[in-house]
C-alpha cells in the first residue's frame, strides 16, 4: 500500500511538472545589461531590433541569437523604426539619431539638442520625424540633414504619428496636441489641460486617439475639434491601440486596461494590479497583450478576461509586438527581451494595432 501510494504521488508530480513546462509561453529570453524599455521592431526577415539601457542597440535572429549590436554613448530608451528600404532608425540618450543598415553598419547619425526619448515616425517620402527633450519636433531627411524643427512649450517625450495626408501629430508636456503640416507649419493645436506623454493612434477615418495626464483619452477629429473624451482614474502615459472592430485599448496609472467603443462609451476594463504604462498590442484573434508594473505581461481575451500572464522579474514598461507566426516579443526592466508563444497569428488587421502602429514601428497610417 505504501509503495502504491508513493508511485501515485510520484506520477502526479511528474504530470504536474510536465504540465507546468508545457504551459509556459516562454520560447527564449535574451539578457542585455540593463532595462529593456523600447518596443521591438520586426524586420521583413524576422529580425528583432531593440535597444537597452546598457547603451547597446541589438539585432537578434528569430531564435534569439545576436546578429550584431551597436554601442551608443547613452541609454537606448526609445523604440526603433524600420523604413521601406530596410534602414533602421533609433535615438539614444547621447543626443543622436542613428540610421543603420540591416547588416549593422551605421549610415549616418545626426545630433539634436538633448536626450531622445521619442521614437521616430517615417514619412512616405523618407522624412524622419522625431521629438526631443529640447521641446522640439524635428524633421530629418533620409540622408541625415535637419529639414526643420518645430518648437513646443515643453518636453516632447511622446512619439509622432503621420496621417495618410502627411499631417504629423504629436503631444507635448505643454499640455497640447499639435497637428503640423509636412513643411513644419502649425495646422492646429488642442489643449488637454495636462501633460501629454502618450503617443497618438490614428483611426481609419482620420480620428486621432491620444491620452493625457488629466486622466482622459481623447478622440479628436482631423480638423482639431474634440469628438469625445473618456475618463480613467489616473494619468494616461500608455499609448492607445485599435482593434479590428474599431475598439480602442489603453492603459492608465489607475492600474486598469480599458476597452472603449468607437463612440467613446466603455466596453470593459480589467485591473492589472499596478500601473499600466506599457501600450497594448492587439492580436489577430482579438487577444490584447500589455505589460504592467507588477512584473508581468498579460494576455486578455476579447471579453476582457485575463487568459494568462507571464511573470518577469521587474516592471514591464516595454510595449509588445507580435510576429506573423504568433511569437510575441517584449522587454522588461529585468534586462531581458522575452519571446513568448501566443494563439494570435500576428497583429490584428486594424489601422493601428500596437504602439507605433505596426510591427515595423514606422508610426505612419496605412
Amino acid at each position: 500500500m505504501i509503495h502504491s501510494t508513493r508511485f501515485i504521488c510520484i506520477t502526479i508530480l511528474i504530470i504536474l511538472a510536465t504540465g507546468c513546462a508545457s504551459d509556459s509561453p516562454l520560447l527564449w529570453s535574451f539578457k542585455t545589461g540593463k532595462e529593456v524599455a523600447p518596443s521591438p521592431a520586426l524586420g521583413a526577415d524576422g529580425t528583432i531590433y531593440v535597444g537597452s539601457h546598457d547603451n547597446f542597440f541589438y539585432a537578434l535572429a528569430p531564435d534569439g541569437k545576436v546578429k550584431w549590436k551597436i554601442e551608443a554613448a547613452g541609454w537606448v530608451h526609445a523604440s526603433p523604426a524600420i523604413a521601406d528600404d530596410g534602414t533602421i532608425y533609433f535615438g539614444a540618450y547621447d543626443d543622436y539619431l542613428y540610421a543603420v543598415t540591416p547588416d549593422g553598419k551605421i549610415k549616418w547619425r545626426v545630433r539634436v539638442e538633448r536626450i531622445i526619448e521619442s521614437s521616430p515616425a517615417l514619412g512616405a517620402d523618407g522624412t524622419i520625424y522625431l521629438g526631443d527633450d529640447d521641446k522640439q519636433l524635428y524633421a530629418i531627411s533620409s540622408d541625415g540633414k535637419v529639414k526643420w524643427a518645430f518648437k513646443t512649450g515643453d518636453l516632447v517625450v511622446g512619439s509622432p504619428a503621420i496621417a495618410r495626408d502627411g499631417t504629423i501629430y504629436i503631444g507635448s508636456g505643454d499640455k497640447n496636441v499639435y497637428a503640423l503640416n509636412p513643411d513644419g507649419t502649425l495646422k492646429w493645436k488642442f489643449l488637454t489641460g495636462a501633460e501629454v506623454y502618450s503617443s497618438p493612434a490614428l483611426g481609419a477615418d482620420g480620428t486621432i486617439y491620444i491620452g493625457s495626464s488629466n486622466k482622459n483619452l481623447y478622440a479628436l477629429n482631423a480638423d482639431g475639434t474634440e469628438r469625445w473624451r473618456f475618463k480613467t482614474g489616473d494619468k494616461i502615459y500608455s499609448s492607445p491601440a485599435l482593434g479590428a472592430d474599431g475598439a480602442i485599448y489603453v492603459g492608465s496609472l489607475d492600474k486598469n486596461l480599458y476597452a472603449i467603443n468607437p463612440d467613446g462609451t466603455a466596453r470593459w476594463d480589467v485591473n492589472l494590479r499596478e500601473w499600466v504604462i506599457s501600450s497594448p498590442a492587439v492580436g489577430a484573434d482579438g487577444t490584447v497583450y500589455v505589460g504592467s508594473y507588477n512584473h508581468a505581461l498579460y494576455a486578455i481575451n476579447a471579453q476582457g478576461k485575463i487568459a494568462w500572464k507571464y511573470e518577469t522579474k521587474k516592471f514591464v514598461f516595454s510595449s509588445p509586438t507580435i510576429a506573423p507566426n504568433g511569437t510575441l516579443y517584449v522587454g522588461s526592466d529585468d534586462g531581458f527581451l522575452y519571446a513568448l508563444k501566443t494563439s494570435s497569428p500576428g497583429l490584428a488587421d486594424s489601422p493601428w494595432s500596437k504602439f507605433r502602429g505596426n510591427a515595423r514601428n514606422n508610426g505612419r497610417a496605412k
